[in-house]
C-alpha cells in the first residue's frame, strides 16, 4: 500500500512538472486531491507552486507522457474542456483511466481517474486538481516546488505506512512462525533474501530437524538440488552425517523417497514389497497357516497325533 501511496504522489507531481520548459513563465499555484479505495487513509490535499510557459496551456499529452510507459489517446476538445484516455504498462505497473480539464485565462481545473495493478497490488483511484496562476516571473525549468497545506500530514502518514510495512516484514522474518520446511525459500536464503538478517535461526531449526526427521531431509536435498542457493552450504550442514542418520529412518513406508539417497535401504524394502514382507515380519508361516483353515487342520492332526502316541 505504502507504494500506491508514492505511485499516486509521483504521478501528479510529474503531471504538472511536465508542464515545465527552458523559458521564461509565470507561476502557478496547483492544488490537488487523491483518493484511493481502500487506502488506511485519506490522502490529504496538496499544494505546489510550478513555473509554465506564459502562453501555455494544460495538455494531457504532454502531462501524462512524460513517463515513457504511458500513452495518452481519444484526445477531444471542446470548447474550454479536453478528455483523454491514457493506458500505461511496464516497472510492475498496468494500468488505464480517463481525464478532464476544464481552464481559463487564469485558472484551470480537471479530474484523472486511474485503475489496474502495480506491483500485483490492485488499485483505483481519483484525483482531482486545480490551478491558479499567481503570475510571478519565473524560470520553466526550474523545479516543481512541493508544500503548503497537507505535506506535514503527507509525511506523518508516510512515516506511518513505513513503521506498518517495517512490522508486517519484522513478523514475516519471525523464524518461530514457521516448521523447518517452511523456512527453505527465498524469504531466508539466497542473494535476495528480504529475511537474511534471521537466516542463522532458521538454519538451527533446519540444522536441527534434517537428521531427524525424513520430510525435512528431504525439502533440503529438493531444493538444493532445484536451487542456486544451497541451503546446506549456507548453514554448515554436513550432508554425509546427515544422510547416514536418515538413513537409519528408512522403513516399508517411505523407502520408495530414498532410491538415490539410500540406496542399500530402498533395495531391503523393496525386495520385500516384492516378496510380500514387510520389515517386521520374519515369515508367513506361522501366522499364515494358523489363520486359514488348512492350518488349522494341520495344527489339530498334530496335537491329536501326540495324544494316540504315534
Amino acid at each position: 500500500m505504502q507504494r500506491l501511496s508514492y505511485l499516486m504522489f509521483t504521478l501528479l507531481v510529474t503531471m504538472h512538472a511536465s508542464l515545465a520548459h527552458a523559458a521564461a513563465g509565470e507561476t502557478w499555484e496547483i492544488t490537488t486531491k487523491s483518493e484511493m479505495a481502500g487506502m488506511p487513509y485519506a490522502m490529504p490535499e496538496t499544494t505546489m507552486t510550478v513555473c509554465q510557459p506564459k502562453s501555455g496551456e494544460p495538455d494531457p499529452k504532454q502531462m501524462m507522457e512524460r513517463d515513457g510507459n504511458c500513452k495518452v489517446t481519444d484526445v477531444k476538445h471542446s470548447g474550454s474542456k479536453t478528455t483523454w484516455k491514457i493506458r500505461c504498462d511496464g516497472d510492475g505497473q498496468k494500468m488505464s483511466g480517463s481525464g478532464e480539464i476544464t481552464r481559463s485565462k487564469s485558472s484551470y481545473q480537471g479530474t484523472s481517474r486511474m485503475s489496474g495493478t502495480a506491483d500485483g497490488e490492485k488499485f483505483d483511484m481519483t484525483a482531482s486538481y486545480r490551478g491558479k496562476r499567481i503570475g510571478t516571473s519565473c524560470d520553466t525549468s526550474d523545479p516543481v516546488v512541493v508544500g503548503g497545506k497537507g505535506m506535514e500530514d503527507m509525511n506523518d502518514m508516510m512515516g506511518m505506512a513505513k513503521a506498518q510495512m517495517a512490522a508486517g516484514m519484522a513478523e514475516q522474518c519471525e523464524v518461530g512462525r514457521y516448521e523447518a520446511k517452511e523456512l527453505m525459500t527465498s524469504t531466508f536464503f539466497g542473494p535476495h533474501a528480504m529475511c537474511a538478517k534471521n537466516q542463522k535461526y532458521a538454519c538451527k531449526v533446519i540444522s536441527k530437524d534434517v537428521s531427524k526427521k525424513p520430510d525435512v531431509y528431504l525439502a533440503l536435498v529438493k531444493h538444493d538440488d532445484t536451487s542456486d542457493a544451497s541451503i546446506a552450504q549456507a548453514c554448515k550442514i554436513d550432508m554425509k552425517t546427515a544422510t547416514k542418520a536418515i538413513c537409519k529412518k528408512v522403513d516399508n513406508n517411505n523407502y520408495e523417497d530414498f532410491e538415490d539417497t539410500c540406496p542399500a535401504e530402498y533395495t531391503k524394502f523393496s525386495t520385500m514389497a516384492a516378496s510380500g514382507r514387510s520389515y517386521t515380519s520374519s515369515s508367513r508361516s506361522t501366522s499364515v497357516i494358523t489363520d486359514n483353515p488348512v492350518g488349522n487342520a494341520i495344527d489339530g492332526a498334530k496335537k491329536l497325533k501326540g495324544l494316540l502316541g504315534f
